[in-house]
């Protein structure tokens, strides 16, 4: 009798428990659902100065704000859109190794979500010497 009713409240905490999972699922769902996916790619260099793709995905065309800060708050780029998907080419003008930060704000319906990246770039000097017989 004590084994069917230990085995009956761990049949009952188990059913509580995969309960309980889809909700949390559901719910983070409704919570990235409001927010603006947002990607930044590294594209290549120009004079030395980094080149960065950053893509964004309105999919329910509302209009928005974005807006591209370096990390002092200074404003880089700035516009208003209503396009369902977004992409712009930026430079940035640095050439040392330093990490650059880019903060990415995004503002739909008076609610600001931001986002901050970082650029980290090295430079590895390879030098390949072949000796051929002539």
């Amino acid at each position: 009798m004590n084994l069917k009713s230990v085995l009956a409240s761990l049949a009952i905490a188990a059913l509580v428990a995969v309960s309980t999972n889809p909700v949390l699922a559901n719910t983070e769902k409704r919570v990235n659902k409001n927010r603006v996916p947002v990607e930044v790619k590294y594209v290549g260099s120009n004079n030395q100065s980094p080149v960065v793709e950053i893509s964004l995905d309105n999919e329910e065309g509302k209009e928005i704000t974005v807006q591209l800060r370096d990390l002092d708050g200074y404003v880089l780029y700035t516009a208003t859109t209503s396009e369902k998907k977004i992409t712009r080419k930026f430079q940035i003008d640095n050439s040392s190794l330093e990490p650059i930060q880019l903060k990415v704000a995004i503002t739909i319906n008076g609610k600001v979500q931001t986002e901050v990246f970082q650029i980290n770039r090295n430079r590895t000097v390879v030098e390949d010497v072949v000796v051929s017989k002539l």
